[in-house]
């Protein structure tokens, strides 16, 4: 699912100052400032140099009674034994340093070097620590935490960024020479399977008329709302044009359930589907055949669309996208927010995350502590109110930060209602039984409550085995995030949770058809010291720890189906089982997320190997989908970097036919031969093929920390997904070699001219954030040359190694340049890209 086992680091989104509520009375400031650095790797490029300078800002000596708590990636620490400053890991990305035997009181406006060593690398900025407070020992102050100002030091320039800015010339060339083709109203994305032009147009003007079948009132009402927002049309009973939505002719024959016609002729548009999803497809390409123009309420000429007839459909039936609340939380406001537009690109699922180590986002009643302890992070000792700190850092509980906040039971309904008004089906994901700190830890705060009054009550939903011995670390440095699968009082636990579910579904009156029960990252050496699991183990005839988890995942699948439940999970799921339990859980998957796709990893035929056995796939490509992977090795470019790099390209070319072409570059970014790429590999049988039910994209929010970086990392990232969800076989498909290469060069070209002149002035007129890509360089004969897959945009440089703005110089054609440095930028409206660098 989100393996960073490769490397405990990964990008940090911003260096933030959290400065939120737990203040004292006085508004007191701790009495010290901190400034980071990333010093030089040891001659074995294992371990790196970190330092923080301690600098004391208050006018009194800094004594001995002391704590700096921050938060970074996990991570290792070696530091000498003599240091006056000990730096040490309290909890997986939680951190402190404090006075060791060696310190001395720092005098006023004095400042002390804390020098260790961190093993792995930090190749972005973003990666810094931050979120720091201080807390004092002593004193009237004495536990109560105050933020710390912390500065870093950028990184140096890096190999990556010397050769960037060429190569990126060198591919937005290669795409502009092979886009030949005249841009058409009908390019939208994503693509339509076949458009019959006409003679002929219709011109919407100030207002529509609208009608519409019973059954597709919904969707008129979605639609006379956008033309009405977006377009400033007015929708009114008598018009020269009017939209009609109604079923498609008696006996005539839709490829699938979401099959839509429509057609334009000069005074109609109408769009017929035998069912409302198509309806709603149908509305939303209508929309994107509009966008592009000027329209508005101020608009100077009237919005024209050709005459035509498109008929369309997907080829995959789930086309999903994954996003991650637990570990960053954002507002259900913000969540409708983004369904709005994802489904303006016909996405028709999100799978909620809501729940994981580092936080639970929704209200279960009779189980208040999963929100009450598990939905925030703050200073503490004990974890028995709140949770630790974790990624964004910070110490207030109860401030507004992305650390803090979870949906309502209310909440949640409208939400329900919201995204299936939109044809968007909600996968709630319990996490289970691994990725489960939160749950474990607010589990635990109940037991702690009641044992003393009603022991019944506190042993009731309680997920640990108190006696457990075991030692693990998980893929995110946790030691006790793994529930105890022994334990009666587990499934009871996820029993009442699957309830709660079932009941809010009901109440919203949408249909919840599977739940996404996790079942990944369970850490090697879990449960091997529970006394309970022990003994389960001998009563049931196990040999290993992977008995355990079958276990598990067999009688939560079963507890499902008394509610006549399918379920979901990451694709350690259905591996490794006996034949009897595969004939079970292949039965009963509505989907199977496989993820490990990464071809220098060895395991990319898990997908296929999983479908063949039955199961149904939807594929969730590490090296085309992970949205949290950052866009590219730009070190101010934020996100993960586990994976590789995923950019809209690279969603793009995804195949999910042929997975092992997916890849057109290894994790370094080097060019691969696609032709070969699947030699000797697992191939898809017939029944297999039938079992690749959708793709579906994941944010981890690890290193989000606002809502705005949501929106950054999805857009125009996600874009690749939704063409390759609807349209899964490209005509570049079944090619090799030179004629591949082209058709791919003809199909991204085109698909950067609808980002472009479609999709970002669409995005930035309602307010969507987006990624700019930073601009291709390159010095030939004493001449600058720019350029960008992006039309529209500014390139503007500069020469004398200051930071380009909007007030630089305008690239518009070679110009004779004999400086050693040249930095750009793309400007585009408000938005501009990190700095390209090209050095002599």
């Amino acid at each position: 699912m989100n393996d960073i086992r490769f490397s405990f680091l990964a990008g940090w989104l911003c260096v933030l100052l959290v400065v939120g509520g737990c203040k004292p009375a006085n508004d007191s400031k701790a009495p010290v400032s901190l400034t980071w650095e990333m010093g030089s790797y040891d001659s074995n490029g294992k371990y790196y140099k970190n330092s923080f300078v301690l600098k004391n800002i208050s006018d009194t000596p800094l004594s001995k009674d002391w704590e700096i708590f921050y938060s970074q990636f996990p991570r290792n620490i070696r530091q000498d034994a003599s240091s006056p400053v000990r730096v040490e890991q309290v909890n997986a990305t939680y951190f402190k340093m404090y006075p060791g035997e060696g310190y001395i009181p720092l005098a006023p406006g004095d400042s002390l070097k804390v020098v260790f060593q961190c093993n792995g690398e930090v190749p972005k900025n973003s990666h810094a620590p931050e979120g720091s407070y201080w807390v004092s020992q002593s004193g009237a102050l004495k536990g109560k935490p105050l933020p710390v100002s912390l500065n870093t030091i950028p990184l140096p320039v890096t190999k990556w960024q010397k050769s960037a800015a060429q190569k990126t010339y060198d591919t937005n060339l290669r795409l502009q020479k092979a886009n030949t083709s005249e841009f058409q109203q009908t390019d939208i994305i994503p693509s339509v399977k076949k458009v019959i032009p006409a003679k002929g147009e219709i011109l919407l003007e100030k207002q529509l008329a609208l009608t519409f079948h019973e059954d597709f009132a919904n969707e008129g009402k979605l639609l006379k709302d956008k033309l009405s927002e977006i377009y400033g049309l007015e929708i009114v009973p008598e018009a020269p044009v009017t939209i009609v939505l109604d079923y498609l002719p008696t006996g005539k024959k839709a490829v699938n359930e979401e099959y839509y016609e429509l057609n334009i002729t000069d005074e109609k548009v109408k769009i017929c589907s035998n069912t409302s999803h198509g309806i709603f497809n149908g509305t939303q390409t209508l929309l994107g055949l509009l966008k592009g123009q000027e329209g508005g309420k101020g608009q100077k000429a009237p919005l024209r669309l050709q005459a035509m007839s498109i008929q369309d459909y997907p080829d995959l039936l789930y086309r999903g996208q994954m996003l991650d609340i637990s570990r960053n939380y954002t507002t259900v406001d913000n969540l409708k927010k983004l369904i709005d537009v994802l489904s303006s690109y016909k996405m028709n699922v999100l799978h909620f995350h809501f729940s994981d180590d580092e936080g639970w986002r929704l209200e279960i009643p009779g189980l208040e502590e999963l929100t009450t302890v598990g939905a925030r992070r703050g200073y503490t000792v004990d974890e028995k109110e709140w949770l630790y700190p974790a990624y964004n850092g910070g110490y207030d509980p109860f401030s507004a930060t992305s650390g803090n906040g979870y949906y309502t039971r209310d909440e949640f309904i409208g939400f329900l209602r919201y995204a299936a008004e939109r044809h968007v089906q909600v996968i709630p994901e319990i996490e289970s039984p691994g990725h489960a700190r939160a749950a474990i830890v607010a589990m635990k705060a109940r037991y702690d409550k009641y044992i003393d009054t009603d022991p019944e009550k506190a042993h009731e939903y309680l997920l640990c085995d108190l006696q457990d011995t075991s030692r693990y670390i998980s893929a995110q440095a946790y030691t006790d995030n793994v529930m105890n699968v022994a334990l009666p009082s587990t499934y009871r636990f996820m029993e009442k949770v699957i309830q709660e579910i079932v009941a809010m579904y009901k109440e919203a009156g949408v249909p919840l058809t599977t739940i996404h029960l996790g079942g990944d990252e369970v850490a090697r050496g879990a449960w091997l010291g529970s006394p309970l699991c022990a003994a389960l183990m001998k009563e049931q005839g196990m040999t290993k720890a992977h008995d355990l988890a079958e276990y598990f995942i067999t009688r939560v699948v079963d507890c499902l189906q008394r509610y006549n439940l399918s379920f979901n999970g990451w694709q350690e799921v259905a591996l490794g089982h006996t034949l009897e339990t595969h004939a079970y859980l292949s039965q009963h998957a509505a989907g199977i997320n496989s993820w490990k796709t990464v071809p220098e990893w060895k395991e990319d035929e898990i997908p296929y190997q999983i479908a063949n056995n039955g199961y149904p796939v939807i594929l969730c490509n590490v090296n085309n989908f992970y949205l949290d992977l950052a866009y590219d090795a730009h070190p101010d470019e934020p996100g993960h970097f586990w994976g590789g790099y995923v950019d809209e390209s690279k969603a793009f070319s995804m195949l999910p036919y042929d997975v092992y072409r997916s890849s057109r570059t290894d994790m370094a970014g080097n060019p691969v031969d696609v032709s070969t790429a699947g030699k000797g590999k697992t191939a898809l049988t017939a029944s297999g093929r039938k079992n690749i039910k959708g793709v579906q994209a994941q944010l981890f929010a690890e290193t989000i920390r606002g809502f705005q970086w949501v929106e950054y990392y999805i857009f125009p990232k996600v874009m690749g997904l939704v063409e390759r969800g609807w349209n899964a076989h490209p005509n570049w498909e079944n090619l090799s070699g030179t004629a591949e290469q082209q058709a791919f060069d003809r199909d991204l070209s085109l698909f950067y001219e609808k980002i472009s002149m479609k999709e970002m002035p669409y995005w930035s007129r309602i307010g969507v954030n987006f990624r700019l890509p930073h601009p291709g360089l390159s010095v030939k004969d004493g001449l600058l040359y720019a350029n960008t897959s992006i039309a529209g945009g500014q390139i503007r440089y500069t020469t004398d190694g200051t930071e380009p703005t909007m007030d630089s110089t305008l690239w518009e054609a070679p110009v004779a340049c004999q400086s050693a440095i040249v930095k750009a930028k793309l400007f585009y409206k408000d938005k501009q890209s990190v700095t390209s660098l090209y050095m002599r």
